[in-house]
């Protein structure tokens, strides 16, 4: 019996565990530009594929990010190279995977 609450547990603690992914760096073009609200926003598209390792690849084609985060004067058509997280909650939380474009540059 107590060997059968140990391998419980240990499910229990794995489940529960968090997962994160953090790419070096991720190439992106700028689509478009929306400046309707005060916070300008870049939208932006993945050149190329996913990155192996990605937790979730298809949350990584399309991201928005501020005009004011991406540095060296991009504008729309330019690539730019961004770090780009990923993470996924625990089984008791939030399980869903949550991309974060950290910073970005004008490739």
């Amino acid at each position: 019996m107590r060997k059968l609450a140990a391998a419980l547990l240990g499910c229990l603690l794995l489940a529960g565990c968090a997962a994160s992914w953090q790419a070096r760096e991720v190439r992106y073009e700028i689509v478009s530009f929306d400046d309707s609200t005060p916070t300008e926003i870049f939208k932006l598209e993945l050149v190329g594929d996913a990155p192996k390792g990605a937790l979730d690849p298809a949350g990584l084609a399309r991201l928005s990010n501020t005009k004011s985060d991406i540095t060296g004067g991009a504008g729309v058509g330019d690539e730019v190279l961004c770090l780009v997280e990923q993470e996924k909650g625990s089984a008791f939380g939030n399980s869903n995977v949550v991309t974060r474009v950290k910073t970005c540059k004008k490739a």
